[in-house]
Order: structure tokens, then sequence, then C-alpha cells
């Protein structure tokens, strides 16, 4: 059997919805997942940097588990999104997965209740200090799932629970409770909680005709407090050369920028590329940070990480963008 020709209207061709795989997909924002993963590393190498850590197999475990914790609280936030969303993406969205009757509300509820569950308790295998943290981000996501349909300010929570990754990793490495790492940790989830308040803001103006200057002006502001507030956590509370910081800073402006100086860019794909470029919040600090050697006692692996995996999480995220929406 040939496949079935492609809908043509008089805008030009339509294209046709995802199939089963690739809706539970862009269900998933399966795209963002990358991002997820490195936030947590971030807090992880903090907890790691004073010193002090058996680097065995044990820690790679609870490294692991925390991974697993970060993503399938982020997994379940969008199930259960999507399944609080079904009446309204019914009336607006109705090539979404659910109004579309590929998957039954049942099963994303079910699925939802399953990876919060499974989410909070892989972090507490990972270490207990961690579980009050996974705690508030499971209530951040029932807040957000609750208010955001009703009010702008849930951007606050949905912010909250992106910010607390970090946390989530340092709470479970740190073995010193140094002050100043603890402080780097909170101004860690500080920049993500900027970075992603203003992609919100700037998303919310995705399906609407306005000029690009009005929609961009208070996202801007949150992008610039973001880069300063993590370019400042890595000079003035790590202590970190000049010059590393600048590094980290000018990744993470221009992938910031880039887009904004293409005439005609639509503003979806715009919401896309931000999304993607999430994990460079955090290497504003783990650039720093293995540019400065300050990894040297560690194995080469976790020095390869600082320097590596946000960058390959940024390409793993527009990979993944091709096979399913980001948002």
């Amino acid at each position: 059997m040939s496949e079935p020709a492609e809908p043509v209207s008089q805008s030009g061709p339509l294209k046709p919805h995802p199939g089963p795989p690739r809706a539970l997909a862009a269900t998933a924002r399966l795209a963002n997942i990358p991002s997820v993963l490195s936030n947590v590393w971030l807090g992880i190498v903090l907890g790691l940097l004073p010193g002090g850590n058996a680097i065995d197999f044990g820690f790679w475990c609870s490294a692991a588990l925390l991974c697993v914790s970060g993503t399938c609280l982020y997994l379940a936030g969008n199930f259960l999104n999507d399944w609080a969303d079904r009446e309204w993406d019914a009336a607006r969205r109705p090539e979404r997965a659910l109004p579309r009757g590929l998957f039954s509300p049942a099963l994303y509820l079910s699925l939802a209740c399953g990876l919060l569950l499974a989410g909070i308790g892989a972090a507490a295998r990972a270490h207990a200090a961690s579980l009050p943290v996974t705690l508030s981000i499971a209530i951040g996501i029932l807040l957000y799932t609750w208010l955001h349909k009703h009010t702008a300010w849930s951007v606050i929570p949905l912010s909250l629970c992106r910010a607390l990754l970090p946390l989530l990793g340092f709470v479970a490495v740190s073995t010193t409770g140094e002050t100043q790492f603890s402080m780097a940790a909170c101004g860690a989830g500080l920049g993500l909680f900027c970075h992603i308040i203003g992609l919100s803001l700037f998303a919310r103006h995705e399906s609407k005709e306005q000029t690009r200057h009005v929609c961009l002006h208070p996202a801007s502001v949150l992008f610039a407090l973001a880069a300063w507030g993590s370019f400042s956590n890595a000079r003035f509370v790590l202590d970190l050369p000049l010059l590393p910081c600048l590094a980290g800073l000018a990744a993470y402006g221009m992938w910031v920028i880039f887009p904004r100086t293409r005439p005609g860019h639509p503003i979806s794909s715009q919401v896309s590329h931000l999304l993607a470029g999430i994990p460079l919040v955090d290497w504003m600090l783990l650039l720093p940070i293995f540019l400065a050697d300050q990894t040297q006692a560690m194995p080469p692996v976790i020095a390869i990480t600082c320097l590596c995996l946000p960058p390959l999480a940024v390409l793993a995220g527009k990979a993944l963008q091709r096979y399913a929406p980001a948002t």
C-alpha cells in the first residue's frame, strides 16, 4: 500500500497529522529532555567542587538516579498538563494527541502519576536530602497545571520547577555544605528561573500578530537578568577568572540574540530556538569551571562533561525538534 497523498489547500500543501509515536513524543516534549539532564548535571558538578566526594560506582549510580528523577518529573508535568488541557485543546489545538483520540485521557493521567512517583522515588533513592526538592517540584507541577489557563502568574511555579533542577543534583551530592557552593547552586537556579520566565513571556505571543519589538521587550530584560545573574555567580560567588566567565556569557548572549537579527523569522521558531538553548544557561557556569581548571582533582570525564555536555544538549535538542515540537 502506498502512502496517502498529502492534502493540498489554496495556500499550499497541508502537513499530515503525526502518527501515535510522534504525537506521544510531542506530548512528552522529547526535545527538551537534554536540557533537563544538563540542568541536573550542573548541580551535581557544583556539589563536587568542594572535594571530599568519593567518585566511585556508587556516585555514578546516584548521578544516574538524579538524571532519571529530573526526567521523570519533567515528563510527568507534560502528560499532566495535556491531560488537564484536553477540552481546551479539543477546541483550539485539535491536532494534539488526546483530541485526535490517539490515546485515552486515563492513560495520560496514569502516566503522569506514575512518572511523578518514579521521579520522587529515584531522587530519594539517590539521597534522602533530595526528597524536599523533588516534593517542591511536584507541588510546582500541580500548581502550574491548575493555574496556567487562568493567570499569567502561572509562569512562576513553571519556572521554579526548572530552577530547582540544579538544586536537586547539588543537595544529593554535596557533602560539605559550604555556603559558597550552596549560593552558587541557588544562583544557577536563579539564572534558569529568569530564562524560563522570559521564554514563557515570549512564547505567549507565538500565536498573536504583534510587532517584534513589542513582544521581545519584556523577555529581553529577563534574558539579560539571566545572563548577568549567571555571570555574577561564576565571577563573584565562585570567584572564577574574568575571561572564562566572559566566554560563557558570550555563548549565551549570541544564542539569545541571533534569531532576532533575522528578519521575518517566525516567533514559533524563535521559541524552539530559545528552548534548545536552555543548557547554555548552565554553560555560563560549567564552561568557566572547566577553563579555570576547577575540576583538576576529579576524573577527566567530569571535566569533559563540563565542557561538552551543554553544547551537546543544545545540538540534541535541536535534532529532536525535527522529530517532535518542543512546545
